[in-house]
């Protein structure tokens, strides 16, 4: 091995160390910031200060805007290869059609549950009007909406008549508009047209998935100087909101575990012991990981050797959605933006949940495979309700704890589904 060689190697070990360590760094950095932000929030006020807290404004602004800076490069090519990959109706099998349709319909319902129940879910968070109000001042460059806008002009607005204008002012929804209608022209498109526009696509995204990775690194400087500026213009009152939050990710978090083994033992026609004995290895992978890729052999094995399901399902259905599907993001990213509308004091009414819910049930296969990928693609949703993207430092920090729980819930519902498909197929099959 060469010198260069044996460097690039020692350089990409302490990277993977790091990145073992980076979901405790950020929650420290984020205690560690509001407890200094709240202990210099105790000192008498002088320019020193001032001066300090500014700095760290700086810094902490500069985070965020390289997180805003990836969102258009990275959302955009994954939307057009995701359509355009997806070659024609012809094409796909009926398994595949089933699969797809029934993690949609269950992104979906889960949107539309917690759109509605989010309101009663956070009744009982208590936030001050300092609070509030301090925290609309920490916010650097970000526009608050003062009212909601009408229907009409949010239709009205939805189709850019610049894409370019669009992205440039940052109207996601817009280029989000675009981007569908550029990946279904892409289908009608000649096949060499096409195979070149989803080679681009997707080798855009693996460059910008770099520079993802390189951001979410700096989490814990970018965390901690954003939790400081808080800590020094809120104090630790947030410290509140946040458990409270966290307490409601990790209720919904089990309701839905509990919903999938319904299902499984109702619609998969499985006895409660074995649904439970063939899905625990694979959800107790998933809540010491937070990964539910690393939860698939447990997956498949629980499918396979106690539940016997069919190999052509679950070979099929349970890869495919791992690597496509994040069936809680359907919950977690509309009561994730409820929460930031709460704390920044921004008007959320009926209209904006009903947003929140769309977009959660439309774009959950853009999530980017990484460790706070989801964090990522939920920017475009804050930027389309008006929401302030410094809303991500506190969302990403909280989520390396409620992480843990949505993946379970993932994983649970993978099951569920892979068995009611198995037991759908076998009812085609003794009709056929």
């Amino acid at each position: 091995m060469t010198s260069d060689e044996s460097a690039t190697a020692s350089t990409s070990a302490r990277s993977r160390t790091f990145a073992r360590y980076l979901p405790v760094l950020v929650i420290g950095s984020l205690v560690f910031g509001l407890t200094v932000g709240t202990a210099i929030r105790a000192l008498p006020t002088s320019d020193n200060i001032t001066i300090v807290i500014d700095a760290f404004d700086v810094v902490g602004t500069m985070w965020v805007n390289a997180i805003r800076m990836t969102v258009i490069p990275l959302i955009v090519p994954l939307l057009i290869a995701s359509i355009a990959g997806a070659r024609s109706g012809r094409d796909a099998t009926r398994l595949g059609l089933a699969t797809i349709v029934a993690f949609v319909l269950l992104v979906a319902v889960l949107a539309v549950v917690a759109a509605l129940v989010a309101p009663l879910l956070f009744r009982g968070l208590h936030i001050d009007a300092p609070m509030t109000d301090a925290l609309r001042t920490s916010i650097a460059g970000t526009t608050l909406p003062t009212g909601d806008a009408s229907l009409g002009s949010w239709f009205k607005a939805l189709i850019p008549t610049n894409p370019v204008k669009a992205a440039a002012e940052g109207s996601m929804l817009s280029i989000i508009v675009f981007a569908v209608a550029f990946g279904f022209a892409t289908l009608a498109a000649p096949e060499e047209v096409r195979e070149r526009v989803i080679v681009f696509s997707h080798s855009l995204s693996a460059i910008i998935l770099i520079v993802v990775q390189a951001v979410l690194l700096l989490a814990p400087i970018g965390i901690f100087a954003l939790t400081l500026v808080v800590g020094a213009r809120v104090g630790g009152s947030v410290f509140n909101a946040m458990g409270y939050f966290i307490a409601v990710q990790i209720l919904l978090a089990a309701i839905v575990v509990a919903a999938m083994l319904t299902l499984t033992i109702s619609f998969g026609r499985i006895s409660p012991a074995t649904a439970i004995r063939g899905a625990t290895p694979s959800l107790l992978v998933a809540a010491g990981t937070s990964s539910s890729l690393s939860a698939l052999p447990a997956m498949i094995e629980g499918a396979r050797d106690v539940w016997r399901l069919p190999e052509k399902i679950y070979g099929f259905v349970l890869p495919f959605a791992v690597s496509t599907f994040k069936p809680t993001s359907g919950y977690s990213w509309v009561i994730n933006v409820y929460f930031v509308a709460l704390l920044y004091g921004v008007p959320f009414g009926s209209a904006q949940l009903a947003l929140a819910a769309g977009y959660s049930a439309l774009f959950n296969a853009t999530i980017p495979g990484i460790p706070g990928g989801g964090m990522i693609a939920i920017t475009p949703m804050l930027l389309a309700l008006g929401l302030p993207v410094e809303g991500l430092a506190i969302l990403i920090a909280v989520n390396l704890i409620v992480d843990r729980f949505t993946t379970i819930g993932n994983v649970a519902a993978n099951m569920a589904l892979t068995a009611t498909l198995a037991t759908l197929s076998r009812g085609k099959h003794e009709l056929g």
